[in-house]
This record gives C-alpha cells, sequence and structure tokens, in this order.
C-alpha cells in the first residue's frame, strides 16, 4: 500500500502512498501512532503519483480505520503530493471534512509532483531533498 521514503526520520513521515487496503491502514496508522509517541506531533509527506478512479476508491479502507485510530496520533504538517485528479480530489475532500474528521492535520497543503521539495521543505522546515 505505502512505501517508506528515505526522509522519514524523528517527527517525519514520508511516504509514497499506493493502492488503498485494509492491511496497509493498519500499518500506516502504527506508524503514526509511534511517531505521535515518541514525538508528540508527527509531520506526514505523501506522494500519491500515478493514481487512477481505482487507486482513489481503494482509499475507502481508510474511513473505519480513521475511526477507530485517528484519536491516538496527531499530524501536525501535511503536505500531499500528486499527479493526478483523483489524488487532488482525495485531498479537498479530507480537507472539507477536516473539522469533523478524528484525522485532521494542524496545516495541510497540496503540491503538484514538480514541487516535491517544496513540499517536504515545508513539512520538516528544513532542507531535505528527495533527488
Amino acid at each position: 500500500m505505502f512505501e517508506i521514503l528515505e526522509a522519514t526520520q524523528d517527527d517525519v513521515v514520508a511516504i509514497r502512498m499506493g493502492t488503498g487496503s485494509a492491511d496497509g491502514y493498519r500499518e500506516f496508522y502504527e506508524l503514526l501512532v509511534e511517531k505521535t509517541e515518541q514525538h508528540g506531533t508527527v509531520h506526514v509527506y505523501e506522494e500519491t503519483t500515478g493514481w487512477t478512479l481505482s487507486t482513489y476508491l481503494s482509499h475507502l479502507h481508510g474511513i473505519l480505520p480513521d475511526l477507530r485510530t485517528g484519536s491516538k496520533f496527531n499530524i501536525g504538517r501535511y503536505a500531499a503530493v500528486g499527479d493526478s485528479r483523483w489524488a487532488k480530489l482525495l485531498y479537498y475532500q479530507w480537507r472539507a471534512i477536516m473539522p469533523v474528521w478524528p484525522v485532521a492535520p494542524n496545516e495541510m497543503r497540496y503540491y503538484d509532483l514538480s514541487e516535491r521539495n517544496q513540499a517536504l521543505d515545508w513539512v520538516t522546515m528544513n532542507n531535505i531533498n528527495l533527488d
């Protein structure tokens, strides 16, 4: 479901998100809970590249884990980086329900794939590059 990127360190989780699955969400949320327990807040960089309608729909698997586990981790800054309308649609839907959804970052931004280093800079508040 997801690949952990090298930029993951300390209070930052950097991932490339693929197709959603119940097991994948469980594993991802365990990582977020662990980082929150260690640091109080976790910042997330998420690449969503090559998404199709099918990929988008597969992330409906995240609804129940959000409701069950969302209160156990705290996301500070969240950057979504994508190259498709499906990734962008999921971002804007999440943004719309933020006030009532248990998994709601303090701040969230969407970046095009060409802006991925800027996104990571914002999430980490320093100059780590993905290249």
